[in-house]
This record gives structure tokens, C-alpha cells and sequence, in this order.
């Protein structure tokens, strides 16, 4: 289109290059970008990033990364948004080293790695199984004055949950509590299925009925709580929480299984 008369400007440019990627014709957002280029026009940080946050969703991560070494060597320093668009595509891929190389030439350039970044960094590590490095990560958040929040705790206690580390999920979520901060859903339905996945039935009551006065109405912890109550003989306490999610129109889980994962300890 820029060589049929359309205005060649870069914002022109950058237009074409989202609308192509947002149709899923990656092709044509390449061929766009390299006519640009062509054409002589100096592509600005936005056009780069355009291009290459469409390789990361196409899973081009090399094409992506070879992209973003080409801009900072045209002298286009990356910004914040910039940064945060390469890690994610790092981070979904489980590349630690890459991340970490990404969030230390922050550190050392800026602009300095913000809570979301972090947060990419910690995905990393627990996609990693890297977990010790993954709690260092939060406490390091802490010394640059970032203050860690739920979404960070969670990324950990679902790692160690996942594969059935009850302790260190434990031990995390005791952390967060230290820390101030107020467990979500999210934290609250990681810990419960640690313990329910587990076969955990005095655990999972308990955690239950610390967390029952707080928690808001929630299809999957009320229906764990049905289930391991039955499990432990508690038939009057299964039929409560059973008849509260009638009342509040939550359909009821019935294919959850307390122990479901004991067998691959």
C-alpha cells in the first residue's frame, strides 16, 4: 500500500503493521515493516516492537529476539513497554536465562524493572522448577523498594502445590501473610488443592474453615469443601456448603476427587 500513493509516514506504517498482526497475517506484517525500511524511512521503537510482539504470539521467539538486538543496535534504547513485551515472550517459554539477561540490562541501562517484570522473571523460574531462585527473585523485589503482591506469592505456591511440596507451599503462604499482604481467591484455591489434591482431609478442613469467614462464594473451594467434608464423615457440613451454593446459584464440581494426585508422589 506504501508504494500505491498512500502516505508513507511511520505511522502509517506502524497502522498497517498492527492491523496485519491483529489478523493473524504475519507475512504481511514482515513485508510492511521491510518495505518501510526500503523506503528509507527510520523506524521508530514502536514499529520494532510492533513487529516483534507479533513473532512472540506466533511463537517466532528467535525471529523476535534477533528483531530487538537489531533495534538496540540502531541505537534505539528500550523502553519499559519494550522490555516487558520480550520478557513476556521469554517468560511463556520458561527461558530463564534470557529473562535474567533482559532484567540485568535493565538494572544496568533502565529503566529499572518494574513489579510486572518481576513477575515475568518469577514465571520463568517456576516453569523452570527453579524455585529457590524464584524466592530470592521476591526477596530482591523488597530490596529495590518493589513491594511484592499477591500475583508474585501465587506463582510459588502453585509451583509447590503443583507438585505436591506442602511444606514449602506452607511455609510461602505463611510468608505472604508476614509480609501484610491479604491472601486472594487465587491464593486461597492454590492452598486448598495442595491439601485436597494430596489427601490432606485435616488440612483442607482446616485451612476451610479459617479461610470460609473471608473467602468469597467460589465454585471450586466450596465444592472441595462438599467433598472432603463427605470424605471425613461430615455429612451436615457437606450439605450446608451443598445447600449455600444452591442459594447463591454456584453449580456444584462433582467429578473432583479428594487424593486425585497421591499417586504420583
Amino acid at each position: 500500500m506504501l508504494s500505491k500513493g498512500v502516505a508513507s509516514s511511520i505511522q502509517t506504517c506502524n497502522t498497517l503493521i498492527s492491523v496485519y498482526g491483529r489478523g493473524h497475517k504475519l507475512d504481511k506484517a514482515v513485508e510492511m515493516f521491510n518495505l518501510a525500511r526500503s523506503l528509507g524511512m527510520t523506524l521508530d521503537e514502536k514499529a520494532y516492537m510492533n513487529l516483534i510482539s507479533y513473532y512472540g504470539k506466533a511463537g517466532k521467539r528467535d525471529e523476535a529476539a534477533s528483531l530487538f538486538a537489531k533495534m538496540r543496535e540502531e541505537g534505539i534504547n528500550p523502553g519499559m513497554v519494550s522490555y516487558k513485551i520480550m520478557i513476556n515472550i521469554y517468560a511463556s517459554a520458561g527461558l530463564c536465562d534470557e529473562v535474567e539477561k533482559l532484567i540485568e540490562a535493565m538494572h544496568r541501562d533502565g529503566p529499572s524493572p518494574d513489579s510486572s517484570a518481576y513477575l515475568s522473571l518469577l514465571q520463568a523460574y517456576t516453569e523452570c522448577l527453579k524455585y529457590a531462585e524464584a524466592e530470592i527473585t521476591i526477596t530482591s523485589m523488597r530490596k529495590n523498594g518493589i513491594l511484592p503482591t499477591c500475583a508474585h506469592f501465587n506463582l510459588l505456591l502453585y509451583a509447590f502445590a503443583k507438585v505436591g511440596m506442602t511444606t514449602e507451599a506452607e511455609r510461602v503462604y505463611k510468608e505472604l501473610i508476614t509480609t501484610g499482604i491479604t491472601p486472594d481467591q487465587a491464593c486461597y484455591r492454590t492452598m486448598l488443592r495442595c491439601y485436597f489434591d494430596y489427601g490432606l482431609v485435616e488440612k483442607s478442613i482446616s485451612f476451610f474453615e479459617k479461610i470460609m469467614d473471608t473467602a468469597e462464594p467460589d465454585r471450586y473451594i466450596m465444592s472441595a469443601a462438599v467433598h472432603f467434608y463427605k470424605y471425613a464423615g461430615k455429612e451436615p457440613e457437606a450439605r450446608s456448603i451443598q445447600d449455600s451454593m444452591h442459594n447463591f446459584g454456584i453449580p456444584f464440581l462433582e467429578n473432583l476427587k479428594v487424593g486425585s494426585k497421591m499417586k504420583t508422589l
